[in-house]
């Protein structure tokens, strides 16, 4: 098993713990739960706007979530390697951007007044905010510590 004490342990909760399992209860939602999954994204969905011949959509984005869990809870428990942790990190992160330009399409102005905000998109949104600005800090180096155990900004990448 290696050594992971060098990445600070708010990183390791999210990246190994949190979001393993948030994905997987996505790739869940998406799959076995599709109409709701949908209502929950998107404001002006229901339940109802839900059809069949769509599941194929679900189905991959469900695939997509299953791989975040597995690339997150395995691939970056088997390396200490940095340069993989930041890798993996950003490509997560440019899923985000995209994630949230979804969302921003969807909830329109309300994408910018938390009022508005259903309880959904708190948690879809808070899901993308916190951990991606987590996010940038590792991928800037914050909190990593350097080759003689020294934490500040780790530059590699």
């Amino acid at each position: 098993m290696p050594d992971l004490r060098f990445i600070p342990l708010p990183y390791r909760i999210l990246l190994l713990y949190v979001e393993p399992v948030a994905a997987f209860n996505g790739a869940i939602l998406a799959h076995f739960f599709p109409a709701f999954y949908l209502a929950g994204m998107s404001p002006s969905a229901t339940t109802s706007s839900y059809s069949g011949p769509s599941q194929v959509i679900f189905d991959q984005l469900a695939a997509c979530y299953l791989l975040f869990a597995f690339n997150e809870a395995v691939v970056l428990r088997s390396t200490s390697d940095i340069r993989v942790w930041k890798a993996m990190v950003l490509g997560i992160l440019l899923c985000d951007v995209i994630h949230l330009y979804g969302t921003w399409e969807a909830l329109g102005a309300a994408f910018w007044d938390p009022r508005l905000w259903r309880m959904e998109d708190w948690v879809n949104l808070t899901m993308l905010y916190g951990p991606g600005g987590m996010r940038i800090a590792l991928l800037m180096g914050v909190g990593l510590k350097d080759e003689k155990g020294r934490t500040g900004r780790r530059k590699e990448l």
